[in-house]
């Protein structure tokens, strides 16, 4: 708290004289320390105040005020009088000379002297059109907040429930019918909602064409579904009525609360998320909150701006492991079965950062992914594996490394321009390069799938179709697509080798085919010399697991996996 005897209340008096012929607003000094109220003699002609300058002025202006207003404003000037805050900024009701309430906007800053605490600021009175919107009649956001804010003040906490409705696809409604018919559809929904939610929540409008339903009396999270159940049925029977001129389903998030503390923003972050997860899953839903989920998806948003903040600092955290890749005709460089016959591996992305430590894969790849970060990150995988690939090359020469595709890389990125430009600043041979693309994500763009493999080749890359037997349309697309290998997805390969004569049946067959097709097949998820042996039947080309090794990074692969090509010829020589 900082004290100014720049001005005293009577020279501030003189000023707002001046100032209130100036504008429309009431101008006005509270005194807190002597308990006096100075205001502009015009508010005088709407409210029933006894001069513009009136001692006893906390009892005298409660008097005014809209009764449920009182413990809002109450609440609000006892934090500024402990010096807890020292702005005013409130939206209530003063009840004018006919009784009737008027809303008004009252804003204020706080002013010490050595023997005075100020409140200076102005009042101005609200139309009621930013109180209620035309359309619907209901009231709008900032009328919710402050009866939200009334009740909370009371106890410092709430019970109760929030629901946020959204009509699905509005804008592909405006598109077809019109904005004439949009507007109707959101007059509809809002007259569904007030009938749905009577006796259970009072409904509002917020911006757009989303309505909100609130109760603080103690409903729970089961009246929040009752009041959907009953808007749903509503709604159907306003379609009917209307020889369904349009049909419209809505989405729903709802958040409920007992003896809750926090503040309406930090529910409506809450609420915000489940409405995001309604639609998420496919929409005309309601999505009730969770507290794990959402402790999720705040941790999702951590990891995001953990990882923009190492992308922005020259990648900082990110690592490339290296798994190796075996060849499944020769498993072994040596006659004493001690040196696996490793032909290449695949770079597989690690990231970790100071608070974390290592983190899996499947806990920050998708967020790459989902935030766009990925087509950073994947310039960053190419280049970085590329320029490995060149350096192994020179102790291995036919040594080969894959990289790993995101669909989301391909779709939103010049995929084909980044993939030239890693080659050329690292000047690796194109010939030792696979890249790998997961085929299910294609499935409705085969022809675009066949168009960037084409492309591909013509730059001498190889391809493979990575996890392949984990869709089920897969064998349709196999004709066309100009890829070197197949690789088996482990699962499906692993129970073929746990005994599933099915899967053993469609391995023999995909193999079989991909081969008269001509192309290798790599069986990946490889655990021990039992497998090897249950698969040897089906002539693989490759071999990929932990049997043969864990993913590591670039030291420890070029120390335990890398056979230089000197060392076979000595090995050979041996043999």
């Amino acid at each position: 708290m900082s004290e100014t005897n720049l001005v005293t209340r009577e020279q501030l008096e003189d000023v707002l004289a001046h100032l209130n012929e100036c504008t429309d607003a009431y101008l006005y000094i509270y005194d807190l320390q002597n308990d006096i109220y100075v205001t502009s003699p015009y508010a005088l002609k709407t409210f029933d105040l006894p001069a513009s300058k009136f001692s006893n002025a906390r009892e005298t202006i409660m008097r005014i005020i809209y009764p449920d207003d009182r413990p809002l404003l109450t609440a609000d000037i006892d934090l500024i009088r402990t010096g807890t805050k020292d702005t005013h900024n409130l939206e209530y009701r003063w009840v004018n000379k006919n009784g009737k309430p008027v809303w008004i906007s009252c804003r204020g800053k706080m002013f010490w002297t050595t023997t005075e605490q100020l409140l200076v600021g102005r009042i101005s009175v609200i139309d009621d059109h930013d109180k209620v919107d035309l359309l619907t009649g209901l009231q709008m956001e900032t009328s919710m907040r402050t009866e939200f804010g009334m009740e909370w003040a009371k106890k410092q906490k709430v019970s109760g429930f929030l629901m946020k409705i959204d009509i699905d696809y509005l804008g592909a409604i405006n598109e077809q019918h019109g904005m004439k018919v949009g507007d109707r559809v959101i007059a509809m929904l809002a007259d569904c909602c007030k009938r749905a939610c009577e006796g259970l929540a009072k409904v509002y409008k917020m911006n757009g064409d989303e309505l909100l339903c609130m109760s603080l009396d103690g409903k729970n999270a089961v009246d929040a579904q009752k009041a959907y159940q009953n808007l749903k049925r509503y709604i159907s029977e306003a379609e009917q009525k209307t020889e369904y001129e349009v049909v419209f389903t809505v989405s729903a998030g709802a958040v409920a609360f007992y003896n809750d503390s926090s503040q309406l923003d930090d529910l409506f972050k809450k609420l915000n998320y489940t409405i995001v997860e309604a639609k998420r899953k496919g929409r005309n839903n309601l999505t009730l909150y969770n507290a794990v989920e959402y402790t999720k998806h705040l941790r999702g948003i951590e990891l995001q701006e953990k990882l923009r903040e190492s992308i922005k600092d020259n990648f900082r955290g990110f690592e490339l492991f290296f798994q190796p890749v075996v060849d499944a005709k020769q498993l072994y460089v040596d006659n004493d079965h001690t040196v696996f016959n490793v032909i290449g591996a695949e770079a597989l992305l690690r990231w970790s950062c100071p608070e974390l430590g290592l983190l899996s894969p499947d806990d920050f790849v998708p967020i790459l992914e989902k935030s766009g970060l990925i087509i950073p990150v994947g310039r960053w995988i190419m280049l970085t594996a590329f320029s490995q690939c060149r350096e192994w090359n020179r102790l291995q020469k036919n040594f080969r490394i894959s990289v790993n595709l995101s669909y989301i890389q391909v779709q939103k990125s010049d995929i084909l321009t980044d993939v030239q430009i890693a080659l050329e600043k690292s000047k690796v041979n194109p010939q030792n390069i696979t890249l790998e693309l997961t085929e299910s994500g294609y499935m409705d763009s085969g022809q675009d799938l066949q168009n960037l493999l084409n492309a591909f080749h013509e730059m001498n890359i190889n391809i493979d179709i990575d996890d392949f037997g984990t869709g089920y349309s897969n064998l349709r697309y196999l004709q066309y697509l100009p890829a070197n290998t197949l690789k088996l997805d482990y699962s499906f390969v692993h129970k073929a080798t746990s005994g599933d004569e099915g899967d053993t049946k469609v391995i023999k067959h995909i193999t079989q085919m991909a081969h008269e097709l001509n192309m290798s097949v790599c069986m990946e998820g490889i655990e021990s010399m039992s497998d090897i042996e249950k698969l040897e039947q089906f002539s693989p080309d490759r071999f990929q697991g932990f049997f043969f090794g864990r993913p590591v990074n670039g030291v420890h692969f070029r120390e335990h996996y890398l056979c230089p090509d000197a060392k076979r010829e000595i090995i050979e020589k041996k043999n």
